[in-house]
């Protein structure tokens, strides 16, 4: 049972660092930043051009510290952050997905604990 309990702890780091690194490339490249910026924007926040850069690059630099398995009792809180942001913002009343992103920001939480 611990041999499980060790693989699913390296599966679920995995995969949580793939999520912020794909995530930020696919703001980057797919969506661009002004895209980004124009969905911030919509939402009321200031600066959103700015802060869309400081969202793709945190996601991208965060999934890679995760998947570096660096200083992760740090690192782990940048995606708590934007998780429970986009929650209750880009995904209010859409209860399924604000549950979805809560559930992994829990487990970002959890693997900054191990």
């Amino acid at each position: 049972m611990e041999d499980v309990k060790k693989y699913a702890h390296k599966v679920n780091w995995v995969l949580l660092g793939l999520l912020f690194v794909v995530a930020g490339l696919l703001k980057l490249f797919s969506i661009k930043a002004s895209g980004v910026a124009g969905m911030l924007e919509s939402f009321g926040f200031p600066a959103s051009a700015v802060l869309a850069w400081v969202l793709i690059v945190a996601e991208i630099a965060s999934g890679i510290l995760i998947l570096a398995r660096w200083q992760l009792k740090y690192v782990t809180w940048i995606p708590v952050v934007i998780l429970v942001v986009a929650a209750f913002t880009a995904w209010w009343g859409q209860w399924v997905n604000m549950l979805v992103h809560l559930a992994l920001a829990s487990n970002y939480v959890v693997l900054g604990a191990e």
